[in-house]
């Protein structure tokens, strides 16, 4: 092998496998040292989102039910008595419409969160906004009766379907005591 063979042609090779190897070692130490943060910020969010549809809530129990068999994915039982909070998620048209539904001991609907952060923006996003979401204030039973919003047809159908959902599951949900 030739000194040149060696100049043009290794030489650059080692390098760069030298900086990809540096450059991912930085990253899987960036990653280990945020996740956690990231997860308990993410923990602290849904604690104040189900406090946020659950009026005088403070802490939470997880149901251990089949959330998924239920077309949900969460249920908790506020620890004092004053109810339930379920999250679903359903697909929209950017992305998963999740809901966050806080309902009394008799299933009706106390509060209402939608995360439509993936919708699109001034479209989709109106499906999260209040003026929609009070729609679904005191419904029990189903949410088949709240009117999806014209050209965000997939967003509100999504959050309407995973309203619907939570409704549906409240039976179950309220027997895992």
């Amino acid at each position: 092998m030739t000194k040149e063979v060696f100049n043009d042609y290794i030489k650059p090779f080692v390098v760069l496998v030298v900086i990809c190897l540096v450059v991912s070692l930085l990253l899987a130490v960036t990653n280990s040292m945020t996740s956690p943060v990231i997860e308990e910020n993410a923990r602290l969010e849904a604690e104040r989102t189900r406090q946020e549809v659950l009026p005088g809530s403070t802490t939470f129990t997880k149901l251990d039910v089949d959330a998924a068999a239920l077309g949900i994915e969460e249920a908790y039982r506020e620890d004092g008595g004053l109810g339930y909070v379920m999250t679903a998620g359903y697909k929209g048209y950017g992305g998963n419409v999740v809901v966050t539904v806080g309902l009394d001991n008799d299933g009706k609907v106390v509060g209402i969160s939608a995360n439509v952060s993936s919708e699109t923006p001034n479209v989709g996003t109106k499906a999260g906004q209040r003026s929609y979401l009070d729609n679904y204030m005191g419904l029990t039973g189903s949410a088949d009766g709240v009117d999806t919003i014209t050209n965000a047809t997939y967003s509100s159908t999504a959050l309407r379907t995973g309203v619907s959902a939570v409704l549906r599951a409240f039976d179950t949900v309220k027997g895992a005591n």
